[in-house]
C-alpha cells in the first residue's frame, strides 16, 4: 500500500499494518482504539498543535465537527478497507454510512433533537445505545458497554471515534464526564462524519 501523501505522521504506515493485525486477529476492540488514535493524529497534523482543554496540561483533539470535515480521504479509506475485508463487511465506515444513508429517506436527522423518549434510529440500528427493560432510551453506552465481536449489530464499529470528547462536553451532554457515553447522541458530529465520507466516496479519495 501506498504511502499516503495526505499523512504527515511517520509512523502512519507503521500503524496501518498494525491495525491489520489487530483486525485479523478480531481484536476488535484494540483495533477501534487504534482507529481513533489514527483519526486524532490526522486532526492533530492537520491543526499543526494539539488542543488545550480545560486546564494547562496538553490534551490531544477530538473530532468536532470542523475537524471532520479536514479529515483525509485517503486515511479514511484506508482504515474502513481494512475493517471491512476483516469483518466481511459486518464492521467499518461504509457500513455506518450505508445505514445512514438508508435512514435519510425516511428519518429527519435534526441536530437539536436530544429527547430520550424517541431515540434517533441510527444509535438504535448500530446498537449504540443503552437498553432499559430491553428498550432503548436516548442516552449512549459508556464505551465497555459495547460488543466488541462480530455478534454486535452491523455498523456497530468502529466507535470510539464518536466517544471521544472533552470531559466537559459529556457533562453538558447529560454524561457523567466519561466522553459519549451516558449523553445524548450528537447528531451534528454524526452527520458531519457521514457528509465526509460520502465526499471522499464520491472524488474516490
Amino acid at each position: 500500500m501506498p504511502v499516503l501523501a495526505s499523512a504527515t505522521h511517520s509512523g502512519l504506515e507503521e500503524s496501518l499494518n498494525e491495525l491489520s493485525l489487530l483486525l485479523n486477529e478480531e481484536d476488535w476492540e484494540e483495533a477501534d482504539r487504534l482507529t481513533a488514535d489514527l483519526l486524532l493524529n490526522a486532526v492533530a497534523n492537520h491543526q499543526n498543535a494539539v488542543r488545550l482543554q480545560g486546564s494547562s496540561s496538553r490534551q490531544r483533539p477530538y473530532l468536532t465537527t470542523e475537524a471532520v470535515a479536514a479529515l483525509p480521504c485517503q486515511l479514511l479509506q484506508a482504515i474502513d478497507d481494512r475493517w471491512q475485508r476483516a469483518s466481511g463487511g459486518h464492521f467499518g465506515f461504509s457500513a455506518q454510512l450505508q445505514i445512514y444513508a438508508d435512514l435519510l429517506e425516511t428519518v429527519d436527522f435534526d441536530p437539536n433533537l436530544n429527547n430520550w423518549s424517541t431515540p434517533h434510529p441510527f444509535f438504535e440500528d448500530v446498537g449504540w445505545l443503552m437498553l432499559v427493560a430491553l428498550r432503548p432510551i436516548g442516552f449512549l453506552r459508556f464505551y465497555n458497554w459495547l460488543e466488541f465481536d462480530l455478534d454486535a449489530p452491523k455498523g456497530h464499529l468502529p466507535a470510539l471515534w464518536y466517544w471521544k470528547i472533552p470531559r466537559l462536553e459529556s457533562l453538558q451532554m447529560g454524561g457523567f464526564l466519561t466522553g459519549q457515553g451516558g449523553c445524548f447522541g450528537d447528531l451534528a458530529r454524526l452527520d458531519a462524519m457521514m457528509l465526509r465520507l460520502s465526499r471522499c466516496r464520491q472524488i474516490g479519495g
